[in-house]
C-alpha cells in the first residue's frame, strides 16, 4: 500500500513537472526595445534601424521585427529591411531571417543568417548569404543607424563601382 502510494506520488510530480515544462511562456521583455534585448543574445543593437515600432521574441527564440516601413541603411553593404522581419534568435545569432537583403555589384540577395564570433566581444560581425559569408568589422553595427526611405541610383552606381574594384583588388593582390 505504501509503495502504491509513493509510485503514485511520483508519477503525478513528473506528470506536473513535464507540464510546466512544456508551458514556459516567452522571456519577459518588459519594457526593453529590441536594442536592448541583442546584446543579451551576444549581438551588437545596430543590426536593427532606427524605425523599429515593435517586436515579439517567443520562448523558442522566435523573433519578429516590425519597422515603420521599408528602408535602406548604408554599411559596408547596402542593406534592405522589409516592414516585416522574421527569424530565430540565439545566442550569437539570428538564423532562418526573411525580411533582410544585402545588395553586391547591382543585385541584390536575402540574408539568410547573422551571426559574431563567440564569445564577445566580437570584432566581426557574419552575414550569411545563400552560400558565401560576408564579413564586416562589427565597430559599425554598435551604434543604430537611421532608414534612408529610398535607394538613390547615383548612390547605388558609386557603390557598386567601389564594390566591384575592392572584388578585384582582392582577387589579383
Amino acid at each position: 500500500m505504501v509503495f502504491s502510494l509513493l509510485l503514485l506520488l511520483l508519477l503525478l510530480s513528473t506528470a506536473t513537472a513535464a507540464a510546466a515544462a512544456t508551458s514556459a511562456e516567452a522571456p519577459s521583455t518588459g519594457n526593453a526595445t529590441i536594442y536592448d534585448i541583442l546584446p543579451l543574445y551576444g549581438l551588437p543593437p545596430g543590426i536593427f534601424p532606427d524605425t523599429v515600432t515593435s517586436f515579439s521574441l517567443s520562448s523558442d527564440g522566435a523573433l519578429s521585427v516590425n519597422l515603420s516601413g521599408p528602408c535602406y541603411v548604408d554599411f559596408d553593404y547596402l542593406l534592405y529591411y522589409a516592414p516585416t522581419i522574421t527569424g530565430f534568435l540565439h545566442y550569437g545569432s539570428f538564423v532562418d531571417l526573411s525580411g533582410i537583403q544585402a545588395r553586391r555589384f547591382l543585385i541584390w540577395f536575402d540574408v539568410d543568417r547573422i551571426k559574431v564570433d563567440l564569445p564577445p566581444p566580437s570584432n566581426y560581425i557574419y552575414f550569411d548569404v545563400g552560400w558565401i559569408t560576408r564579413k564586416l568589422g562589427v565597430d559599425q553595427f554598435l551604434t543604430i543607424h537611421s532608414c534612408k526611405s529610398s535607394c538613390r541610383l547615383s548612390l547605388t552606381v558609386n557603390r557598386a563601382f567601389q564594390q566591384a574594384k575592392d572584388f578585384f583588388t582582392d582577387l589579383f593582390w
